[in-house]
C-alpha cells in the first residue's frame, strides 16, 4: 500500500464506540476486495475506542479531533484525509457483507455514467438479530425523484466517486447524511444494487421526541436548500415535491403528538391529506385520542 493511495477510502467516525467497533472493522477486513484504507476519526472518545483501532495494522489511519464536535463536522474533518478513487462510509456499530466493496467497485468501474451506488439493507437489533429489511425501489439512473417519495439511501450502503461535489452541512445534528446524499442524488446519476449488502443496527429508544423534533426541522432545511438552489426541480417533479413535504409534515405531527399538541398536529396533516391515502388516514386518526395515535404507531 505504501507509495499509492488505496482505491477505496472508508470513512469511520467514532465516539465511545467500543461496544460493536471490532465487529464493524472486522467486516471491512473480511471484504473480498482488499484495495482499501480506513480513515478513522475518533471524536474524543473516553473508552477503549482508540485501543481497539490501534490493535489493527496500518490499513487504518487514526485521527483524533481536538474537541468533541457534531457528526457533520466530524465527517468533514475526515474527508480531508480520504484520497481514494472511491469513498465509502461505515458507522462503528454496523456491518458489511464480505462482497459489498467488490460488487460496487466493479459496477462503478464498468459504468462511468454513475457517480454512486447504494444497496439494500438488513436491519438488526442490539443483539444482532434480524428485525427487518429494505430493498431499494428506485431504478438506476436519476434516483432523486424516488428519494423525495421514499428516502432509501442508507449511508452504510453507499459508495461514491471521490471527485464529485460532496456537501455536508455541519450545522445539522440529526440529518447530515440525509443532506449529503440528497444533494448528491439531485446532481448525479446512481446505480441501485438490489441486494442486501449491509447490516444496519437499530438501537432501542433512539427515536425520542427530541430527535423527532430535530429530524422534521432538519429534513425541511435540507429540502428547502435544494429546491431554492434548483428551482426547476419543483416544476419538474411536482408530485414528488409534495410527497417530500408531506413526510416533513408527518414527522412534525409525530413530534407534536409526542408533546400532546393534537390541534397543531392535525393542522400539519391537513395540509397534505390529499397527497396520498396514507396521509389522509393519518389526518383522520389525528382526531382520535392521542392514545390511539400512539397505539397505531407502536404497531408499525
Amino acid at each position: 500500500m505504501s507509495g499509492k493511495n488505496a482505491k477505496v477510502s472508508i470513512l469511520m467516525n467514532g465516539y465511545n464506540a467500543q461496544s460493536y467497533l471490532k465487529e464493524a472493522i472486522d467486516s471491512i477486513y473480511q471484504q473480498t476486495f482488499q484495495d482499501w484504507e480506513i480513515i478513522f476519526i475518533d471524536n474524543c472518545s473516553t473508552d477503549s475506542t482508540k485501543k481497539i483501532v490501534k490493535s489493527y495494522d496500518d490499513k487504518i489511519k487514526y485521527y483524533q479531533t481536538d474537541i468533541n464536535i457534531p457528526i457533520g463536522a466530524a465527517r468533514n474533518f475526515g474527508l480531508q484525509y480520504c484520497n481514494g478513487e472511491y469513498l465509502a462510509f461505515l458507522d462503528t456499530d454496523d456491518i458489511w457483507m464480505p462482497e459489498k466493496l467488490q460488487k460496487q467497485v466493479s459496477i462503478l468501474d464498468k459504468n462511468h455514467e454513475y457517480q454512486f451506488c447504494y444497496t439494500g439493507v438488513i436491519y438488526i437489533n442490539e443483539q444482532s438479530n434480524k428485525i427487518g429489511t429494505t430493498i431499494p425501489k428506485a431504478k438506476s439512473g436519476y434516483v432523486f425523484p424516488q428519494q423525495l417519495i421514499r428516502y432509501e439511501i442508507n449511508q452504510q450502503s453507499i459508495i461514491v466517486r471521490n471527485n464529485i461535489d460532496i456537501h455536508i452541512d455541519e450545522n445539522l445534528y440529526h440529518a447530515p447524511d440525509f443532506c449529503m446524499f440528497m444533494n448528491i442524488s439531485s446532481k448525479y446519476e446512481g446505480f441501485v444494487l438490489k441486494e442486501y449488502l449491509v447490516k444496519y443496527r437499530k438501537h432501542a429508544n433512539s427515536l425520542t421526541s427530541k430527535n423527532i423534533e430535530i429530524w422534521w426541522s432538519e429534513m425541511k432545511i435540507v429540502l428547502d436548500d435544494i429546491f431554492e438552489k434548483n428551482k426547476y426541480l419543483q416544476e419538474k417533479y411536482p408530485k414528488e415535491y409534495q410527497y417530500a413535504y408531506a413526510k416533513v409534515a408527518y414527522n412534525k405531527a409525530r413530534y407534536l403528538m409526542s408533546i400532546s399538541n393534537r390541534k397543531d398536529a392535525n393542522e400539519e396533516l391537513a395540509k397534505y391529506k390529499y397527497v396520498d391515502i396514507k396521509y389522509f388516514i393519518l389526518y383522520i386518526i389525528s382526531f382520535f385520542p392521542i392514545s390511539i395515535w400512539n397505539f397505531i404507531h407502536r404497531l408499525k
